[in-house]
């Protein structure tokens, strides 16, 4: 278990930027796309947290 500290999202440091680098490496294209990169994270999101954190993400980026 990561025992990092969590931001307001329940996310840590090492998960960010594991899920950061899994969308580098991934193909956004692949079949199970989100799958992929939830056990890359190391397994401790569903496919749903890390769909959201995505779409968080991308609204971050718009700011």
């Amino acid at each position: 278990m990561d025992d990092s500290p969590k931001g307001l999202c329940g996310w840590s440091l090492k998960e960010n930027k594991l899920f950061e680098l899994a969308l580098v490496v991934v193909d956004e294209n692949h079949p199970e796309l989100w799958e992929v990169v939830a056990t890359m994270v190391g397994g401790q999101k569903c496919i749903g947290d890390v769909q959201e954190h995505y779409v968080s993400l991308l609204r971050d980026l718009k700011l």
